[in-house]
């Protein structure tokens, strides 16, 4: 008979594997809270810009400026949206594939507003800085998402 048999010799009738979430190490840690911060400071900024911009103009063209980055009401919007998701993965959801998505918008967002300013043809105003803070802002988000927040535990219980 070819039985499993535990250490004090009796048979094992059944086993059950149960992976469950644990915390990792507070140097892995740190990762989310970089995330975090990133998409805090531009949900603040955002904030900030939303209550100056001028939304009788195109909400296309910058109309204020904060911390030195140019907004239009389009970017201020845009800047909350997007702050408010990196908030809302990194530290609510405390999911890394949702904040490596939102990252990875951020950036697309940031680059085609770059993409936009540099046609001849279009009318819309981009302050080329505030553009590259969402692209910082993303790619740390994005490289931050893939270091783990959280380890897997395997726990192994055994029924007799």
């Amino acid at each position: 008979m070819n039985e499993t048999l535990d250490s004090a010799g009796r048979p094992i009738v059944a086993q059950q594997v149960e992976t469950r979430p644990a915390a990792a190490s507070a140097g892995l840690r740190i990762f989310q809270i970089a995330s975090a911060l990133a998409g805090a400071a531009l949900f603040i900024i955002g904030l900030i810009a939303i209550f100056d911009v001028d939304f009788n103009a195109n909400l296309l063209d910058t109309t204020t400026s904060v911390a030195g980055y140019g907004f239009s009401a389009a970017g201020a919007i845009a800047a909350i949206l997007l702050g408010g998701a990196i908030l809302v993965a990194t530290l609510a959801d405390q999911d890394r594939g949702g904040a490596a998505f939102v990252g990875l918008v951020t950036i697309a967002v940031g680059i085609g507003a770059l993409i936009v300013d540099g046609q001849s043809d279009s009318s819309m105003q981009v302050d080329n800085r505030s553009a590259g803070l969402f692209i910082v802002v993303g790619a740390v988000v994005f490289i931050c998402s893939l270091v783990p927040w959280w380890s897997h535990r395997r726990v192994t219980t055994v029924v007799r």
